[in-house]
């Protein structure tokens, strides 16, 4: 199923298994995934901020006063709420439009973001046959020209060896750009590339267009589909435990040893 008409909130309260799920659980533990709770950073409002400047134009996303204290930000962010639109204070907008700005002026990037066959944003929901888990996902954009899909993602360093080393593998964005792909193509899509269009959040913002090659993805989908596993495993049982065991034994590694 494809939708293009729920809003972000709806999307996240949906009880369907995203990639954060499996990310989750790849990265730590099902008993983590299972007690997560979802808060909203600075960092987080202003990557959203990003999204909406680059992808629509920033129609979601208000300019509001200098800071958030007082009566003049208790104001602007009720009226926020009822256009169900981002507040950000004054230096935080200015911030992501830069940002937005230089992901859109590079070539690569601005190539898939300003594609007019674009399909920003879309809702995908998609049963896993090997798990039988209801599986959902939410692509910044999927260009049905050239079958990229396409994430954009804020980062301290977009270069081609730092965004490898300090975001992909660490964050396992391999799994989510596995996931996403899994999910797609359950749904009809073709999707033969997907790219992170990575842009440093401090200035001069560095823009890059990073695709995943094969390996990545075949390395990306195998654990992806080890976190369903153990998801639907755990539901299976009605077990989120750990599984860390009673105790750990610490016995001192290699790089700490002298001869």
């Amino acid at each position: 199923m494809m939708r293009d008409d729920m809003t972000n909130e709806e999307y996240h309260a949906h009880h369907a298994i995203s990639s954060s799920d499996a990310k989750a659980v790849l990265m730590s533990s099902v008993w983590h995934w299972k007690n997560a709770v979802r808060t909203e950073t600075a960092a987080m409002a202003l990557g959203t901020a990003v999204h909406d400047m680059s992808l629509e134009g920033g129609v979601n996303t208000i300019r509001g006063p200098e800071t958030r204290r007082g009566n003049a930000w208790k104001e602007a962010e009720s009226n926020a709420k009822d256009r169900g639109a981002l507040l950000l204070p004054e230096k935080e907008y200015d911030l992501a439009q830069d940002i937005a700005h230089a992901l859109l002026s590079d070539p690569a990037c601005a190539k898939q973001l300003q594609c007019e066959d674009a399909k920003k944003e879309y809702s995908l929901f998609a049963t896993c046959p090997k798990t039988g888990l209801e599986l959902r996902c939410r692509p910044d954009l999927y260009n049905p020209n050239d079958f990229v899909m396409s994430d954009v993602k804020t980062t301290t360093d977009a270069s081609p060896v730092g965004f490898v080393r300090s975001a992909i593998y660490k964050y396992r964005y391999d799994a989510q750009a596995a996931f996403y792909k899994y999910v797609a193509e359950l749904c009809g899509w073709k999707v033969t590339h997907f790219a992170f269009l990575a842009v440093e959040n401090k200035a001069p913002h560095a823009a890059h267009m990073h695709v995943m090659g094969m390996d990545a993805m075949e390395q990306g989908h195998k654990d992806m589909m080890r976190a369903l596993e153990l998801i639907a495993a755990a539901k299976e049982k009605d077990d989120y435990s750990l599984d860390w065991g009673r105790f750990t034994m610490v016995h001192p590694p290699s790089w700490v040893t002298t001869e």
